[in-house]
C-alpha cells in the first residue's frame, strides 16, 4: 500500500464519512424525515435514500474522486474506475451488504448521540473492503 493511497482513504474516511455524513444523517435527515425510530416508513425512506441516490451520486464517487486527486490522476480517471467497479466488481452489492443493515440499525436502535461512533466503527471495515475492491481493479489494469 502506498502512502498516497492510504492518505486518500484517510481523507475519505474523515472528511466525507466523518464530517459530511454526520451533517447529512444528524442534521438533514431529521429535517427531511423526522427523528422517530419507530416510524418504519421514515426509517425505510432514510435507508433507501442513503443506499440509492446518496450512494450512487455522492458517497461512492467521492471516494474515487478523492483517491484520484491524491494520486494526481484526472477526475475522469477516478470516475472511470468508479464506473468499472460498479459494473465489474460488485461495488454496489458490497456497499448494500454492509450499509443496508448498518443504516437500519443506526436509524432504529442506535441512540442519536452514538450514531456517528457506530457508523465510524463500521466504516473502518467498509474502507478495508473498498480498498480491496480498488486494489483488485488496479491489479487488473497492470496485468492488461
Amino acid at each position: 500500500c502506498s502512502p498516497s493511497r492510504n492518505l486518500s482513504f484517510l481523507l475519505y474516511g474523515s472528511l466525507y464519512q466523518g464530517v459530511c455524513q454526520e451533517y447529512i444523517y444528524n442534521h438533514l435527515y431529521p429535517v427531511w424525515f423526522g427523528t422517530s425510530t419507530t416510524d418504519y416508513v421514515a426509517v425505510f425512506e432514510k435507508v433507501a435514500l442513503s443506499l440509492t441516490f446518496q450512494a450512487l451520486l455522492l458517497t461512492l464517487p467521492t471516494a474515487y474522486i478523492m483517491k484520484a486527486t491524491v494520486m494526481d490522476e484526472s477526475l475522469s480517471d477516478g470516475l472511470r474506475r468508479y464506473w468499472t467497479d460498479l459494473q465489474e466488481n460488485a461495488l454496489l452489492l458490497k456497499f448494500w451488504g454492509i450499509w443496508g443493515p448498518t443504516l437500519t440499525l443506526t436509524f432504529t436502535v442506535i441512540p442519536t448521540q452514538y450514531r456517528v461512533t457506530f457508523i465510524a466503527f463500521i466504516s473502518f471495515f467498509w474502507l478495508i473492503i473498498l480498498s480491496g475492491i480498488v486494489a483488485n481493479e488496479e491489479k487488473g489494469e497492470t496485468s492488461s
